[in-house]
């Protein structure tokens, strides 16, 4: 049989010859097998574009692979832990800033704990233009700020003042506004006017128009005041003032003197 050769292009064509020669070479590198037993010799090279070319990547990239997989869980693992220690902290920053304005708001409670003022009788002065008449009680306290740290302001409080004989209102007054710096102490002049229309107790007028025997008489000063307690420019506190004086003088005539007193103040 005469030797049939077909020669393949670059493009992929197939290369067909009869030979009785074993597998050579050819000219661009492809091999020629022999025909199979029983069969005319004939080679066949069959060229695959190389973009049809599938390879197994080598051992060494999947070791690659596996050190930046390890790699990014560790990082991952890092940026938790990083986030884990921040919050931690954060906390205990918060905590120590709350200890400290706790402390800081407890030192200044106790500190600047508001005192009540204290109060006394000093001097009682009646004025009836005829005898029967509604009086007016003329009545002056002495009152001394007890804390060491803060100033005391009253404000005025209409009918704030209310003057009692046993069980009977004898008027009312304004308690007028004042201002005290630490320590200080005042004198409160209030003026109590006597009820119109309202008939004068008889012990008390006895007292008044008596002027040559002394009579003693018993009387209750109650007094309400807003108070403002404050530092400086600050004012820190506020409060209602509750002041109730029992009193004794002995005479409600000219030369009225004070016997004895007790006064009780009380903040709300």
């Amino acid at each position: 049989m005469e030797d049939e050769r077909v020669v393949a292009s670059s493009a992929g064509n197939r290369l067909l010859s009869s030979t009785p020669h074993a597998a050579t070479p050819t000219n661009n590198g492809n091999m020629n097998l022999p025909p199979p037993p029983g069969h005319p010799l004939a080679t066949y090279v069959v060229q695959v574009p190389k973009d049809q070319i599938y390879r197994v990547p080598p051992p060494e990239n999947d070791d690659i692979v596996k050190r930046h997989r390890e790699a990014a869980k560790a990082k991952g693992k890092k940026s938790k832990g990083n986030f884990s220690t921040f919050l931690l902290w954060f906390v205990v920053v918060l905590l120590l800033i709350g200890v400290i304005i706790g402390g800081t708001l407890t030192a200044i409670y106790f500190m600047y704990t508001p005192i009540a003022p204290k109060f006394s009788v000093t001097k009682l002065n009646v004025k009836q233009q005829k005898q029967g008449s509604a009086p007016t009680y003329h009545v002056t306290l002495k009152a001394k700020n007890l804390n060491e740290k803060m100033g005391i302001q009253y404000k005025s409080d209409e009918d704030g003042a209310n003057l009692i004989f046993w069980t009977k209102n004898l008027g009312y007054g304004n308690f007028p506004g004042l201002k005290q710096e630490v320590g200080d102490s005042s004198n409160i002049n209030i003026k109590i006017h006597g009820l119109k229309g309202k008939t004068v107790p008889p012990n008390v007028q006895k007292s008044i128009s008596d002027k040559k025997t002394k009579r003693q008489i018993s009387l209750k000063l109650k007094i309400e005041s807003p108070l403002v307690f404050n530092v400086w420019i600050l004012k820190l506190w506020k409060k209602d003032l509750d002041v109730k004086c029992e009193f004794r003088v002995s005479t409600m005539a000219q030369g009225t003197k004070i016997l004895s007193q007790k006064c009780k103040t009380a903040m709300s």
